[in-house]
């Protein structure tokens, strides 16, 4: 027979909890390792994990490699080395911090082979200072650099596809391997030469891989790899290191809520010693040429200003205090019973308390709450061996940095209300977003009955979108990859929430992202992800204002981007050889101009003086008109008729567009030049010969030019012919091209034959 108005028995970690006249209530507790994971995205719960979910689908051992490049690439940007006292897991700076600089993104990719079952070594550079890492497997040394966003193939009979990567030994002997690449230099990356982003066979081969995309040099590479040797711990660099105590694990009780959001909140990261709020040091540069980070970043440039960034959520403990499931949840109490809406003294007058666990796998950086009736609050970040009085209105200082605090609420009446909120920091590329098409999301926990008769609720926001121009009209407007050209996402948050008892788990959840018909697929702009343990009769935290349910209309389709896990290990198309027909543009010549102002005649010399003190430029105008449709244009070159270059070296020429059309015979501001739309070296001038007779016809590629302009994108307004000093074609001469004056300027234009109304 009950004496009191209830009996609580503990059984382990499980409170059971008798009211007069009902039946006993299912046991609960806190409920452990809580996965949410869509099947498209890396599973960065282990190392294990990882590796498992992104060479899904590779058959090679090369195709594995260039996975696991991609997923560090995609968790990674260029930033100096996060720090902890006791160092940063590879584990941890996926998931918690996603920068580091050279080695430590290195380490992350060699605790990677490590758990992929290969050999792996460090190699230093002394010229230039970088850390690199190399992997072995079929019996050889393969080098990808996660930092220069670089690696290259070799020719290997005995592989799939007669090609491997190669190693840094290779490129040694073979230093065509780096010199082929091909410099784009709208797009300022490289590519192979024979896979680069252009319209193949009337597809856009946009999969091609963007190397060197930070502004790196291709011969840096071999300078470099000439002066490599190895070097370091195996399984640590600068404090980044292969294990560790940290765990991915979330672990939450009747009352809590985890959510992670994809945006950041002003001043509330994490970095050990650093003030200035962490960030990638180049801009979008590393997305926004790349198919494997573009699609998945350019949702967030309108809102986090294209460069990325930490993203932050929340770690809350708020109970439905006229509800006493969350009393499981406690990590202790004194003296504490429940009244519905309530907690108060067992033995009034003497003191109570509750303590609370704030325990996440993502760094706490700031923390506020409230408890209405407490008389003290203290905090603990050593598992209760020594406390500390707070403020509970903010205590940010005393959770910075930490990962799992207690923090005891002492009363003496009665506590009425309780919330305890900590901001968290994570890497959203490692958090578990959404893909276009069809996703399907398994939740688990390692102990599912532990929720007893509470609800686990797994709530996503995002907002759906989509993209007018394929990768084709993309690309023939010269266009990049990451960069939302032509994207738009609603407004509109789109929520999918999903309630599961315990005997629901394991469960999949499928999630549908479409694109309306004739449009094009983008990623959905990531909101946020929650998990919270709701205790029978309580409410999930409230949605987004305005926030609807998914909705496929007849319009919508799924379509699906490729994994971008596996961008990058096909080889590259092939080219079909199509009829050309050769169409000429004859444009004027008018005049050479000055810096300063000074006018002269055609056969004045071009020069570009390196101390840009002045410099002679030539002008050239006419009407461009009545040209194909971009994607029937092959190639154009503007094809210059050259006297002489220089004597001493060869000589770099850049056309340039004008922004303002010009006046003949007048001076023009060279303010008013655009960026290169081509360049052409001048071979050095042979020896006993003072000038070509005929003049020597030089052609320079502006393909990419003429099909803006038959794209509608842009206006000819003229060019001009200017000389850039460059040492490493000049070799520091302050070279010198004269043209022909009577010898016409013209473009070339090839243009596919096959095609209806070719001209």
């Amino acid at each position: 027979m009950l004496k009191t108005a209830f009996t609580k028995v503990l059984l382990g970690s499980a409170l059971c909890i008798l009211l007069p006249g009902c039946a006993p209530v299912a046991l609960a507790s806190t409920v452990h390792q809580i996965k949410v994971l869509p099947d498209k995205v890396a599973d960065a719960s282990s190392l294990k994990s990882i590796v498992e979910s992104v060479t899904r689908g590779a058959k090679t051992n090369d195709e594995k490699a260039i996975a696991l490049y991609n997923f560090d690439v995609l968790c990674n940007y260029h930033r100096a080395y996060p720090s902890e006292p006791s160092g940063v897991e590879a584990l941890k700076q996926f998931n918690v911090y996603g920068w580091s600089l050279c080695g430590g993104l290195h380490s992350g990719l060699g605790a990677l082979y490590r758990a992929m079952g290969w050999e792996w070594r460090f190699v230093g550079w002394s010229n230039p200072g970088h850390t690199t890492i190399e992997a072995k497997y079929d019996g050889q040394w393969h080098y990808l650099d996660t930092f220069l966003k670089f690696y290259v193939w070799k020719k290997d009979p005995r592989a799939p596809g007669g090609r491997t990567i190669a190693g840094q030994e290779d490129i040694k002997k073979n230093p065509a391997l780096v010199k082929d690449l091909v410099f784009d230099k709208s797009r300022k990356v490289y590519y192979a030469k024979d896979n680069r982003f252009e319209i193949i066979n009337g597809k856009a081969n946009w999969l091609a891989p963007a190397l060197l995309v930070c502004g790196d040099d291709a011969s840096g590479v071999l300078t470099g790899v000439k002066s490599n040797s190895l070097a370091g711990s195996p399984t640590s660099w600068e404090g980044i290191n292969f294990d560790g105590p940290y765990s991915t694990d979330v672990n939450l009780g009747p009352g809590y809520s985890l959510t992670l959001n994809w945006s950041a909140q002003p001043n509330s990261f994490w970095w050990n010693g650093g003030k200035e709020a962490p960030s990638h040091t180049c801009g979008d540069k590393d997305y926004r040429n790349s198919p494997v980070l573009g699609p998945i970043m350019e949702p967030y440039i309108a809102v986090g200003g294209g460069t990325r960034s930490y993203a932050n959520g929340t770690l809350m403990f708020a109970p439905d205090l006229a509800h006493s499931a969350f009393l499981a949840g406690l990590e202790s109490k004194e003296n504490v019973k429940w009244e519905p809406g309530r907690l108060t003294p067992v033995n009034a007058g003497q003191p109570a308390s509750i303590t609370v666990r704030l325990q996440s796998p993502y760094v706490m950086t700031q923390a506020k709450g409230l408890a209405t009736g407490a008389d003290a609050v203290k905090i603990s970040t050593d598992s209760g061996k020594t406390w500390k009085d707070i403020q509970i209105k903010d205590f940010s200082t005393e959770v910075g940095g930490q990962y799992d605090a207690l923090v005891k609420i002492s009363f003496r009446a009665a506590l009425t209300a309780l919330k305890l909120e900590a901001t968290v920091q994570h890497n959203r590329a490692a958090a578990p977003y959404l893909s276009p098409g069809r996703n399907k999301v398994t939740v688990t926990a390692e102990d599912g009955k532990a929720l007893g008769d509470n609800r686990l609720v797994v709530t996503y926001a995002y907002e759906t979108g989509y993209r007018s121009k394929s990768y084709e009209q993309i690309s023939e407007q010269d266009g990049t990859i990451g960069q939302a050209i032509s994207a738009t996402w609603t407004t509109t948050p789109t929520v999918v929430q999903k309630v599961f008892s315990a005997k629901d788990l394991p469960a999949t959840l499928t999630i549908d992202v479409p694109t309306p018909k004739g449009k094009y697929p983008v990623y959905p702009r990531m909101l946020f992800m929650r998990r919270e343990i709701v205790s029978e009769g309580a409410k999930p935290l409230a949605l987004p204002e305005g926030a609807v349910v998914p909705h496929t209309r007849p319009t919508d389709e799924l379509k699906e981007l490729p994994d971008p896990f596996l961008i990058g290990d096909a080889l590259p198309p092939v080219k079909v050889a199509r009829p050309l027909q050769t169409r000429k543009i004859l444009l004027n010549a008018s005049h050479v101009i000055s810096m300063k102002g000074d006018i002269a005649g055609l056969n004045q010399e071009l020069r570009w003086y390196k101390d840009n003190h002045d410099a002679w430029v030539l002008m050239v105008g006419g009407e461009i008109k009545d040209l194909p449709q971009p994607r029937d244009i092959a190639e154009a070159r503007l094809v210059l008729p050259v006297n002489f270059g220089h004597e001493k070296a060869p000589s770099r020429l850049d056309i340039v567009p004008l922004m303002e059309s010009y006046d003949p015979q007048k001076a023009y501001n060279f303010k008013g030049f655009g960026e290169a739309i081509g360049t052409v070296t001048i071979d050095q001038q042979p020896a006993g010969i003072a000038a070509y007779s005929p003049p020597k016809e030089f052609r320079a590629d502006i393909t990419r030019y003429i099909k803006t302009l038959a794209a509608g994108e842009a206006k000819f307004q003229g060019c001009a012919v200017r000389v850039v000093p460059d040492r490493s074609i000049d070799d520091g001469w302050t070279v010198k091209t004269q043209f022909a004056k009577d010898a016409p300027i013209y473009i070339e234009i090839d243009v596919y034959a096959d095609k209806p109304g070719a001209k």
